[in-house]
């Protein structure tokens, strides 16, 4: 090349590299896109330092110490599984919106360290309709169109729509949620991982219960009929392992019923000293309790709850319940990563935390393993006895349960009491581990 051409050359150069510093001052940065591909070693960004204990601060990744324009971060694609219309909308598209903030919150901190280099998140969510073709078909697409090899969700009994074409094609994949039935996660799903072991969650309800009535020596069992089947076993010996008796037969009952009564009848025949009412939606709860409450039965109630929910829809009539997972910024025990998330939007939304919490453990497990494959994070993964979760430190449960070792996660899990309409926060329960 002649000299002119190279001078010409060398003033371009330093055009463009004061160009890319003067963006990079402002806060653009340039993009490239991978799936799952092993990161490259060439770059040096700073590992996260991110904190993890419930209520404690989460750190950022350390400035830059000099001058140099920090890294352009490449793109990991990664996949979610929604119902985003029909049905069960109702809740995944809450989860939709906190999942997205978890990328952001994620991608604001650096994004997923793995190597030296900064992935940021980049979503590719399906809508599974709320049906299991649909899931089958979003799955496919994840799969096949999109060649992604981590994906979250979907949650419920939905997994049986989706797991085998994740197994199929080593496409490791974080569930929500969990119905417990054994095609769902077994021996033989070896790339699958459970965000939330569900009989935790029944753990962390009679575990409430327990500490703030502790007369209680039975509880009547009332929960949605569909999937009890699945949950039997499990609640029963839960029970048993807390040293409860249950008054009578379970009360089950359809979330789409139009009247409670009937079902608060059932119940308050057996005179059981508390009610448990582990699987079901908001218009089941709320009619269950008003119609016990009418009948004069006024023992204490545990069930999921929403607090600003649960004391709009009932008022004063709100009282003797021991909620679980409400996540208000108001509770002085809330865990720094989630109590980050509620900030992001408006304060007093319903989080349900699934989807979200399910890619903040997938995050995590990638930078822990140091590697984009999905075999190797797998692996890791099941060396890990704790885990970053929304709620503070995750833990390994259900090994039994699902065979496989380390791979149904639990975590901290929010109280609040209501009486009289009104909430008192309380200290978040550890779970007992599920066999």
């Amino acid at each position: 090349m002649k000299k002119t051409k190279w001078g010409l050359c060398l003033v371009l150069l330093v055009l463009v590299i004061g160009l890319v510093t003067a963006l990079a001052a402002c806060g653009d940065e340039e993009e490239t896109t991978t799936t799952a591909a092993p990161a490259s070693t060439e770059t040096t960004a700073p590992a996260s330092t991110e904190t993890t204990a419930p209520g404690a601060t989460e750190t950022t990744a350390p400035a830059a110490t000099d001058s140099t324009a920090p890294a352009a971060m490449e793109t990991l694609r990664i996949g979610a599984i929604l119902q985003l219309s029909d049905w069960y909308s109702v809740v995944d598209a809450a989860d939709k919106v906190d999942l997205e903030y978890v990328a952001q919150m994620i991608n604001d901190d650096g994004g997923i360290q793995v190597q030296g280099k900064g992935y940021k998140i980049e979503l590719v969510i399906e809508d599974g309709k709320s049906s299991l073709d649909g899931n089958t078909s979003a799955a496919t697409k994840l799969v096949l169109d999109e060649k992604l090899q981590f994906v979250v969700g979907p949650g419920a009994f939905f997994n049986l729509a989706t797991s085998q074409i994740f197994e199929q094609n080593k496409v490791l994949h974080v569930a929500n949620y969990n119905g417990c039935n054994p095609d769902e996660m077994n021996s033989t799903t070896t790339y699958a991982f459970l965000g939330l072991d569900p009989i935790t969650q029944a753990n962390a309800e009679l575990k409430a219960l327990l500490k703030y009535y502790p007369d209680v020596k039975t509880v009547c069992l009332a929960t949605e009929d569909a999937t009890y089947e699945a949950f039997k076993p499990h609640f029963l010996a839960l029970v048993e392992r807390l040293g409860l008796t249950l008054s009578g037969d379970p009360v089950l009952f359809a979330t789409n019923a139009e009247d409670y009564n009937p079902v608060a009848a059932q119940i308050k025949a057996q005179n059981p000293d508390s009610v448990w009412m582990p699987v079901g939606i908001d218009p089941s709860y709320f009619g269950i309790l008003t119609g016990l409450r009418t009948l004069g039965w006024d023992g204490p109630v545990t069930f999921p709850i929403d607090a600003p929910s649960v004391t709009a829809a009932l008022g004063d009539a709100a009282t003797g319940i021991v909620g679980v997972l409400s996540k208000q910024v108001t509770d002085p025990y809330m865990a720094a990563p989630m109590k980050r998330l509620l900030e992001m939007d408006d304060v007093n939304r319903h989080i349900f935390g699934l989807a979200p919490n399910a890619l903040y453990l997938l995050a995590h497990a990638i930078e822990s393993a140091d590697s984009l494959d999905p075999t190797e994070v797998r692996d890791h993964w099941e060396t890990l006895t704790s885990l970053p979760t929304l709620y503070g430190d995750g833990f390994p449960s259900g090994n039994q349960l699902f065979g496989l070792t380390n791979h149904a996660w639990a975590n901290p899990i929010p109280v609040a009491l209501v009486n009289d309409g009104q909430v008192e926060y309380k200290e978040w329960i550890i779970p007992d581990v599920t066999p």
